[in-house]
């Protein structure tokens, strides 16, 4: 294969890597099929071997394509710690590595802020990992070329002895930054002679691990399915919930209104009773002053007629 033609499968890997996440598995085949069409064999394999990212990864890659200069200043406080480190600079690592969180919640606060990543939901759960893997590529060397390579299957976290996937598996860092290089077959390896029964246990071992990537695919597109339900259930509990509050508060209010309007009542009802109290006595006293009118008029009339 020529340098040229290396270059092309990169190209397309690399194209690969950008595209949205769920056509990443036919998009992967698609590109078998073209670099297998052009005689590359080996390349074709190659490609064939690479896994669909899981989501944290596929971020991490959308911030190696979006933002390379970030990383690479990431990479160089790497480089500064483990200078740092060896000169046992305890001032330089504090400031070093304060300086690490801030250039990482930077990067993942932005994301945190946007909530979504070329129209994709990210979740706090994602950016956790996001910010592991950018952690390990501060602190190997090896973890931050692959970062900055853009094609992560899964995110990366340091956790003191090396570097793990998100499986807890140790993870292959060299190989990730060359696992879709170029190159001839290592020496020693299996020949054009190779007897028929390897060849087959190959095969054989090829389409074993093709299924497996296919039920993983299969069970993280269920997976993506499943957290979007779950976000979309989320969502309708936080409106429902919202809904609840404000008719609790008008309820509240409702009831404060009517406990007033009773008071209000109350009083109005003491004060008809106090009314009609006073109604009535004044009405007797009017009863009264009649009486004492008409005795008085009837003895002016007696008088007037014996004077």
């Amino acid at each position: 294969m020529s340098a040229q033609e290396r270059a092309d499968v990169d190209a397309l890997v690399d194209a690969l890597y950008t595209g949205p996440l769920d056509d990443f598995v036919a998009a992967r085949d698609a590109v078998v099929k073209r670099v297998a069409g052009s005689g590359d064999r080996v390349g074709a394999e190659r490609v064939k071997k690479l896994t669909k990212p899981t989501v944290a990864a596929w971020v991490a890659n959308h911030v190696a394509r979006e933002q390379p200069k970030e990383l690479e200043a990431l990479a160089s406080i790497g480089d500064e710690l483990r200078a740092a480190t060896a000169d046992r600079d305890r001032g330089r690592i504090k400031a070093l590595d304060r300086l690490r969180r801030e250039r990482t919640e930077a990067l993942v606060g932005a994301l945190r802020e946007a909530g979504e990543v070329d129209g994709r939901p990210v979740s706090a759960s994602v950016l956790d990992r996001l910010a592991e893997t950018l952690t390990a590529a501060v602190m190997d060397a090896d973890a931050a070329a692959a970062v900055r390579a853009g094609r992560l299957s899964q995110a990366l976290q340091y956790v003191g002895f090396g570097v793990v996937d998100e499986g807890g598996e140790p993870a292959d860092v060299v190989a990730l930054r060359t696992e879709v290089a170029g190159g001839e077959r290592a020496k020693g390896g299996a020949a054009k002679g190779d007897d028929a029964d390897g060849g087959d246990g190959l095969a054989a071992a090829e389409r074993e691990v093709e299924e497996a990537s296919a039920e993983v695919d299969r069970l993280e597109s269920r997976h993506d399915d499943a957290r979007k339900r779950l976000r979309e259930a989320i969502d309708a509990v936080g409106q429902r919930e919202d809904e609840v509050a404000r008719l609790e508060a008008e309820i509240e209010r409702l009831v404060a209104e009517r406990d007033a309007a009773r008071e209000s009542l109350d009083d109005a009802h003491a004060a008809e009773d106090k009314a009609r109290t006073e109604l009535s006595a004044a009405e007797d006293e009017l009863d009264d002053a009649e009486e004492r009118a008409a005795e008085a008029r009837k003895r002016r009339r007696e008088a007037r007629r014996k004077g």
